[in-house]
């Protein structure tokens, strides 16, 4: 059973839309190493957007994504709901995942390449007192090439609404011994 890790689950009062060229992300991380198998983003949809890609990626010196997806998974941003009010913490499984490592920061990204400025997908945010303190919202407008921290308001950074599922790398394994079974002699002469 997956364990909750990283997340960023309260105080949501504004979103931004990701589309086409448009793509957002959310920087955070782990207190301890883990392997990620999935994430929740609160999410909800105007028009049909289609296929939602998400996916983990390294971050530069700079705290922006970087590099090739390390793992990823997609979803029908067609099934969303449609209203900031029912927005839906939206689960994507990443099959089996990829490692991370306690005290180094990682970006989730999210795109929906398929989208347009008629069909898109809100992530909720929290606007100006978060408290998540490991990471921020970034955002591409050229499909992941470069990235900024544009949302910010009077010295506050803002945080989407993520968490982070996986299995915990310091869990000892179980391990299946063979059985033993003593049976009577047969045939001996």
């Amino acid at each position: 059973m997956a364990t909750l890790f990283e997340y960023y689950n309260t105080g949501d009062d504004a979103q931004t839309s990701f589309y086409g060229a448009v793509w957002q992300g959310q920087t955070f991380t782990p207190a301890t190493s883990h392997t990620i198998t999935g994430v929740k983003l609160k999410l909800y949809r105007v028009g049909s957007p289609g296929t939602i890609t998400v996916s983990i990626r390294a971050v530069d010196g700079d705290g922006h994504p970087t590099g090739a997806d390390l793992c990823s998974g997609t979803t029908d941003g067609d099934t969303l709901p449609t209203t900031s009010g029912a927005a839906e913490w939206r689960e994507i499984t990443f099959g089996a995942g990829t490692p991370l490592t306690a005290d180094t920061q990682y970006a989730i990204v999210a795109r929906a390449l398929t989208g347009n400025g008629n069909n898109y997908v809100h992530w909720r945010f929290d606007r100006g007192d978060s408290t998540y303190t490991g990471g921020r919202l970034d955002q591409s407008t050229d499909s992941g090439v470069s990235w900024f921290f544009s949302i910010q308001e009077n010295g506050y950074h803002f945080d989407f609404m993520f968490e982070d599922w996986g299995d915990d790398l310091t869990a000892p394994t179980v391990q299946t011994l063979p059985t033993v079974q003593t049976l009577p002699a047969t045939g001996v002469t």
